[in-house]
């Protein structure tokens, strides 16, 4: 779905599940990866005298906190809270932790910025679009009968209480549009208290990156949603900040000859369409994760629209027909060099 690859060094020993790189300039990177939130998490640290295993303790304690938030927010485990608000729709509220909470309030915050696209009680409508070799799309009756449980305003959130609850039998919710940025912020944060601030932690290929590879600075690259010319674009980040991309091109089947892919439209209850890829940047990881959603369904004159209503928020969005569109701030956080 999303593609972001990380433009590294050279000399690359394995070890034990650890990747260690040596680098030219002077100093280290680390590197380690771990399955975790239904993609591969890695984290990549540069450093003078950072010693492996040194690097091994803090990165580990960054994999833990990745997947404890796993286990509070993942709609796939039964005895998670977000499982059991789905099970006890329109029945009962759930009390859930005030971090569950924030989630889910910053995510109502991006529903209503844009009017409902990005949605996580999209659940009843990504059940029907399997993404897997053969499959045939959804009937029509089915699609409509899904749109109608999926509707942000029906997660009612109760901060006195600390519960949330489905107003509508049959609605169900997920965070996998957010929580994946949110769970990279989060190991972000445990490495820079270990004292390791020059790092990038690359969450199935969403990335959030801090400091800076020595006098490099860190350069991530765009993929070419043809795959005629890989990067497309190669961004030298300037700051701190999450850079997220949503694609057609992973995650699709193709049926009579017209291809269907994972990001739907819950206007339309189909695959979006007229957009191939979208970047979004901003320092906020899980809001970059929500937007790039978001921004890909919308195209490029609405998500424009938003990212200067929103400070710090950019976008690089790569239209049906290749154009490239800009918007937002995004000489604050990268600049674009040649590839």
């Amino acid at each position: 779905m999303k593609r972001i690859w990380w433009v590294g060094i050279m000399a690359v020993l394995l070890t034990a599940g650890f990747v260690y790189l040596r680098c030219s300039a002077g100093g280290t990177v680390h590197e380690a990866q771990r399955p975790l939130m239904g993609t591969i998490f890695k984290i990549k640290v540069y450093a003078e005298g950072l010693s492996r295993d040194r690097f091994e303790a803090v990165s580990g304690a960054a994999f833990a906190e990745i997947a404890r938030i796993e286990a509070e927010m993942s709609e796939w485990r039964p005895d998670s809270p977000i499982s059991r608000i789905t099970r006890l729709a329109g029945r009962q509220a759930v009390t859930v932790s005030d971090e569950i909470l924030d989630l889910v309030d910053l995510a109502q915050a991006v529903s209503r910025e844009t009017d409902g696209i990005f949605d996580i009680s999209f659940k009843p409508l990504g059940r029907l679009w399997k993404v897997e070799n053969g499959q045939t799309p959804p009937d029509g009756k089915a699609i409509r009968m899904a749109q109608r449980l999926v509707d942000y305003r029906r997660i009612e959130l109760d901060r006195s209480d600390k519960t949330l609850f489905l107003s509508q039998p049959g609605m169900a919710i997920g965070l996998g549009g957010i929580a994946k940025g949110y769970a990279a912020g989060r190991a972000a944060q445990i490495m820079g208290e270990a004292g390791l601030r020059n790092l990038i932690i690359d969450a199935g290929g969403d990335l959030y990156v801090s400091g800076a590879k020595g006098r490099e600075g860190w350069i991530c690259g765009i993929r070419d949603p043809e795959g005629k010319r890989d990067p497309l674009i190669r961004l030298r980040i300037k700051r701190d900040c999450a850079v997220v991309t949503s694609g057609d091109y992973e995650r699709y089947f193709e049926y009579q000859g017209k291809r269907y892919h994972h990001i739907i439209d819950p206007r339309t209850g189909y695959p979006a369409e007229g957009t191939k890829s979208v970047t979004v940047l901003a320092k906020d990881p899980a809001l970059a994760d929500a937007f790039a959603t978001a921004f890909f369904i919308l195209g490029p004159g609405e998500s424009a629209r938003i990212a200067r209503r929103i400070p710090g928020l950019a976008f690089i969005l790569i239209d049906g027909a290749g154009k490239i569109w800009r918007g937002g701030p995004l000489a604050d956080f990268a600049d674009e060099i040649g590839s």
